[in-house]
């Protein structure tokens, strides 16, 4: 049977599974909750020192922050949100470690912001003295709020700041340490530093900016404000991106992925891109914790089906797999006439639709029959992507990264 644990530093995860700071992590009673359903971590809503939050948003009540009404609304296969941050101070979570840790069986990993460098160095002190098992670094959250405060708003952007903060928390703290990060398309370094000064793991992101939908029958919106888009399916595309960047360090540092896992077998996806772990919270706002339970059952079983032992073996598994644009684009002139579309007639229906849709008069469809003229055909994919029957598929794929590497 696959073996699921992974390391995080000196910490052992049962499995890669991670309710990650949201919703579901707010409170010390929430952390509770979430114990009882066998994910590999849970990390804390993110949490400033009452003072440094003082500076940012006004409590509405003494040790109590606060946070947005109609927080929520589906699109389908995401939420929009007002993410808001933890409702208690990081004062208070210390209490809680020193009262609750020794009784939660899952390893809990705290989560800080700060608008100074001291004051993320004095708040994982503070936890790590409390009892915490691991603190990430959360320099990925760009609120409207914290734009202001370079130490937090824009932090993930900025190599020095990367630097800065994680270099102090690590001089300050033993116990495991991470970083999340924005993946940023046009400057990738920031997400190089964590490993370069011995952080322990590293959490790529993508935050994707969102306004609400419109209900048409009342020309209103959705809801009143948004501020992003979670838990979307684009947000894992977008973060296999950033995961291509990192795949020289996915075998020095434990990388963990967050955003856009719609179930198990995107976890499995995130692990051959080079993730360790993946951080999840919208799925289970959708489908509630106990999906957990089978997720690790359907990863285990697919592991054995594939005959991977662990999840190191796993990881990284397709980067060689993996052309680019450029090798692709040179293989044009061998595929003509070999990566070519073709029909399965028991499935075709005969409606014409995908001979609409080719540039190329490949497709002819005559008394409800499909014929593929192959000498036209450029493989371009597009009526193998529309045809609602599925009926078409594009033979000898293979073919491009064969002659792309030959």
């Amino acid at each position: 049977m696959a073996d699921l644990r992974v390391k995080l530093g000196s910490l052992e995860l049962q499995n890669p599974v991670i309710i990650s700071s949201g919703h579901f992590t707010r409170t010390g009673k929430d952390i509770k909750k979430c114990d009882g359903y066998g994910a590999g971590a849970i990390i804390l809503k993110s949490a400033f020192l009452e003072k440094e939050y003082e500076m940012v948003v006004k409590p509405y009540a003494p040790g109590l922050f606060p946070d947005a009404r109609a927080e929520l609304h589906s699109t389908g296969d995401g939420y929009l949100t007002i993410c808001g941050l933890s409702p208690i101070p990081v004062e208070t979570w210390a209490q809680w470690f020193k009262e609750n840790i020794r009784s939660i069986k899952t390893p809990v990993i705290a989560s800080i912001m700060a608008v100074t460098v001291e004051g993320y160095a004095k708040a994982a002190k503070m936890l790590q003295e409390a009892g915490a098992q691991a603190i990430e670094i959360l320099l990925a959250c760009p609120l409207p709020f914290l734009q202001p405060y370079p130490c937090v708003g824009g932090a993930s952007f900025n190599s020095q700041m990367v630097r800065d903060v994680c270099s102090e928390v690590r001089k300050t703290v033993d116990i495991p340490i991470g970083v999340k990060l924005m993946f940023n398309f046009l400057d990738p370094s920031p997400m190089k530093i964590p490993r370069e000064i011995g952080l322990d793991w590293v959490t790529s992101c993508i935050a994707i900016p969102a306004a609400p939908g419109i209900r048409l029958d009342q020309v209103e919106p959705s809801i009143p404000a948004s501020v992003f888009l979670s838990g979307s399916k684009a947000a894992k595309h977008l973060n296999f991106v950033s995961l291509l960047n990192l795949k020289d360090q996915c075998k020095d540092i434990h990388i963990s992925a967050t955003g856009g896992a719609q179930g198990w077998r995107d976890v499995v996806e995130y692990i051959m891109y080079g993730a360790s772990s993946v951080q999840i919270q919208t799925l289970f706002l959708q489908k509630g914790l106990g999906i957990i339970k089978g997720m690790k059952k359907e990863i285990s079983a697919y592991m054995d089906s594939k005959r991977f032992a662990s999840i190191e073996e796993m990881k990284g598994v397709i980067f060689p797999k993996l052309i680019t644009f450029d090798e692709a684009i040179s293989t044009y002139a061998q595929t003509k006439g070999k990566v070519v579309a073709s029909v399965n007639l028991g499935k075709c229906m005969g409606c014409g639709f995908c001979e609409d849709l080719c540039n190329w008069d490949a497709l002819k469809v005559t008394d409800e029959r499909l014929d593929i003229l192959t000498e036209n055909c450029e493989g371009c994919g597009v009526c193998v992507c529309a045809c609602p029957e599925e009926a078409l598929r594009l033979d000898n794929v293979e073919l491009i990264r064969k002659l792309a590497r030959a």
